[in-house]
């Protein structure tokens, strides 16, 4: 299957979600790829926007129907630079320069299952290889000019300020009310720098670990250019990434001065621990925004649907994760006990 773009098929009109989905996406892609499509999956569930597709002559890929023309652009652009650099990033095979992108197929699984119920030896090495890839793909993408080509992020004063207000806005739901921390050094410390390119969602669900342990990086609507330590802390800082303190201690000390610009050693650990601490507020969020006033999810059942943790057990990791970071800097030493206390609630 070719690799390249094909510049006829830019015509056709992605699929609407009607009940006709899967035959006219079908029509689209074959259209595009000039072949028989006999089967498509929905491997992370029937509203996911990426079904897997075969075609006749037994090639496997993916096809995402994308919810803007703007973010198929931002990932089309991506996936056309990084393949020119040969990083562990899919490739693009075909589109119809609207909101379908048809990419290469990356054999394995999701980090986040690939993490599972392994040995501390396969998650120290799982979790080094996404990392190194991860760099790699960052300094790929500066080096085709995406550090300015892409939107930036997180670049105003709210944005940190609406980053850094998240404990008190979940502590005052549940009646678990956030202490005071110095929000004015943390605004400065947070601060968007030098715009860099980042995947921005790089989450280990967005990540697929191959048999060959190697680790791929999929889904890039979402990114844009901002402080390269965002993405160490998407995926460190993730409810599915198992709690191992020792582990993260010696993937900081290798891999932390290939995220950290123009900072010294000590200012990126900082800001990894600080951003990671509001980073696990945001994912607490999620957990709590999706769980509503229902029970708790499966823990198997989200795992294997590459769902938002919202179980007992991811939560208790996020509190113990927090709790830990919060005192690795004087500015968020006092929501460590803040944490604490949130984790009584998946008890």
């Amino acid at each position: 299957m070719s690799t390249a773009v094909n510049p006829a098929a830019t015509q056709s009109t992605p699929p609407d979600n009607g009940k006709d989905i899967d035959e006219q996406l079908a029509a689209a892609c074959e259209k595009l790829l000039g072949k028989r499509i006999i089967s498509m999956e929905y491997p992370g569930g029937s509203s996911r926007d990426s079904v897997k597709i075969v075609s006749d002559d037994g090639e496997v890929a993916f096809a995402s129907t994308r919810s803007r023309t703007a973010r198929a652009d931002n990932e089309r652009k991506v996936l056309l630079a990084l393949a020119k650099e040969n990083t562990n990033a899919p490739k693009l095979l075909a589109t119809n320069g609207k909101r379908l992108l048809i990419q290469q197929s990356i054999p394995g699984v999701r980090l986040t299952e690939a993490l599972h119920a392994a040995s501390d030896l396969q998650i120290e090495l799982r979790l080094d290889n996404a990392l190194e890839s991860l760099a790699a793909i960052q300094q790929a993408g500066s080096r085709a000019g995406l550090d300015s080509e892409m939107e930036a992020l997180g670049s105003s004063s709210g944005w940190v300020a609406g980053l850094l207000e998240r404990p008190q806005v979940i502590g005052t739901f549940f009646n678990i009310d956030a202490p005071d921390y110095d929000s004015n050094a943390l605004q400065g410390m947070l601060q968007a720098r030098s715009p860099r390119f980042v995947k921005w969602d790089a989450r280990p669900g967005n990540a697929i670990a191959r048999p060959d342990e190697q680790v791929f990086w999929i889904d890039w609507e979402h990114s844009g250019a901002r402080n390269r330590l965002d993405d160490m802390v998407w995926l460190m800082a993730d409810e599915w990434v198992p709690e191992r303190p020792e582990i993260e201690g010696r993937l900081l000390k290798k891999h932390l001065d290939m995220f950290s610009d123009d900072l010294s050693r000590q200012d990126a650990e900082n800001y990894f621990y600080a951003m990671g601490v509001f980073h696990l507020c945001v994912r607490m969020g999620l957990i709590f925004r999706y769980k509503k006033d229902g029970k708790w999810w499966n823990y198997n059942r989200c795992l294997a649907g590459d769902k938002v943790g919202v179980t007992r057990r991811n939560l208790r990791r996020v509190c113990l994760r927090g709790e830990r970071w919060a005192k690795k800097n004087s500015e968020t030493l006092a929501l460590a006990r803040w944490f604490k206390q949130m984790r009584s609630l998946a008890e």
